[in-house]
C-alpha cells in the first residue's frame, strides 16, 4: 500500500514503488468530504487513476468531519487535527481489512520535521508513526461526545498489538532519495500531470503553488500557526531553499515578509460556513491562540506582528520599548 493524497510527494512515491521496486501498489486515499475537498484535488486523484493505478478512497462521513474540525479548532486551534487524524488512521486500518502486509509512507517526521518520538530503529523504520504529535496530543476522548463510535472508525489509528498481530510494517521512502524536497517533489509531480494551485499566492501565502493542493482549510491552519508561532508556511519553504543552495537569506526575509501568515478571508468564510459558526466567532476563538508577546491582538482585526522578520527578535523588542 501506498498512501496517497494525490499530491506532489504520494504522485513521486506511488511512481517510485510502481517503477522503481517493480511492485503493484495498491494506493490508499483518505479523502476529505465534498465540501472541503478542492477541485485541483479531484482531478490530481484523478490523474493517478490515468496512469494505471488501482485507487481505494475512503472518505469519513461529511457531518462528522465538520463536528469534529469546529471541537478541534475551538479545543486546540487547530481546524484540520481530526482530518489529520484520519488521513494517518485510514491507510494502516486498510492495510488490516486487506491483509496487505507492507505500508510504504512518504516523508519520515523525526528527521524531516522534528517530530523525535516517530523515530525508529532506523531512518526507514515507521512502525512508531501512531506517537506523530498530531495523532496523540490532546488523545482522542474529545471526539466520542461528539458522534457514534461507528463513524469513529477511520480516525483511530490502530494500536501496536493490531498491528503486530497482522504483520504490518510500514516503511519511509524520503530518506531512500537525497532529492526529497517540495520543490523536487512538485517538479517531478508536474511533469507527471499534477496540477498545481492557480490562485494568486498573496491570497494563500503558497510560494511554491504546489502545497496541500486537495482542500483549502490547511491554508488557516498555516495561519494560525503563524500567530502561535511568528513563522509559518512560507518560513518553511524558504528555508528548505536555503538550506539547498537556491536563495540566499535576504531573499527569504524579503519572500517571508511578503507572504508568511497569509489566509484570505474568502478561505475563513468558507471554513465558517462549513462548521456553521460566524466570522466574528472565529476570530474571537483563534485569537485565543495567538503569541501574544509576538503579535498585538486587535478586536475584529487580524493580530498585528511585534517582531521583524530577519531581526533578533529579544533585541528588536528592546529596540522598540526604548
Amino acid at each position: 500500500i501506498v498512501g496517497v493524497s494525490g499530491g506532489k510527494d504520494s504522485t513521486r512515491q506511488a511512481h517510485w514503488v510502481r517503477d522503481k521496486l517493480g511492485l503493484k501498489p495498491l494506493l490508499v486515499c483518505g479523502a476529505y468530504p465534498p465540501l472541503q475537498m478542492t477541485e485541483i484535488g479531484g482531478k490530481n486523484l484523478a490523474n493517478l487513476i490515468k496512469m494505471g493505478f488501482d485507487i481505494e478512497v475512503v472518505c469519513p462521513a461529511p457531518q462528522t468531519a465538520a463536528h469534529l474540525s469546529l471541537e478541534s479548532f475551538l479545543k486546540f486551534g487547530n481546524v484540520c487535527k481530526s482530518s489529520e487524524m484520519a488521513l494517518f488512521a485510514v491507510v494502516p486500518k486498510i492495510a488490516i481489512e486487506k491483509r496487505i502486509p507492507f505500508i510504504f509512507w512518504g516523508e519520515n517526521p523525526a528527521l524531516q520535521v522534528g517530530d523525535a518520538a516517530t523515530l525508529g530503529e532506523n531512518e526507514f523504520d515507521g512502525s512508531k508513526l501512531r506517537n506523530l504529535n498530531t495523532l496523540v496530543q490532546g488523545g482522542k476522548s474529545w471526539m466520542s461526545s461528539l458522534t457514534s463510535p461507528s463513524h469513529l472508525k477511520f480516525y483511530e489509528y490502530p494500536d501496536f498489538s493490531q498491528m503486530e498481530k497482522y504483520g504490518i510494517n510500514i516503511i519511509y521512502l524520503g530518506p531512500a532519495w537525497d532529492d526529497w524536497s517540495n520543490d523536487e517533489n512538485s517538479t517531478y509531480a508536474s511533469l507527471m500531470g499534477l496540477e498545481l494551485r492557480s490562485r494568486d499566492v498573496s491570497l494563500t501565502g503558497d510560494i511554491s503553488g504546489a502545497s496541500m493542493l486537495d482542500e483549502e482549510f490547511t491554508n488557516i491552519n498555516m495561519m494560525l500557526k503563524y500567530y502561535k508561532y511568528g513563522f509559518g508556511r512560507t518560513t518553511d519553504t524558504v528555508n528548505e531553499r536555503i538550506r539547498a543552495g537556491v536563495m540566499t537569506r535576504q531573499e527569504a526575509i524579503s519572500v517571508v515578509k511578503k507572504f508568511d501568515g497569509i489566509c484570505d478571508d474568502y478561505i475563513i468564510k468558507k471554513y465558517t460556513e462549513y462548521v456553521g459558526i460566524s466570522v466574528s466567532q472565529f476570530w474571537d476563538c483563534a485569537n485565543t491562540y495567538v503569541n501574544k508577546s509576538l503579535f498585538d491582538v486587535i478586536n475584529g482585526q487580524r493580530p498585528q506582528a511585534k517582531f521583524e522578520v530577519g531581526v533578533d527578535f529579544d533585541k528588536y523588542s528592546k529596540c522598540r520599548h526604548r
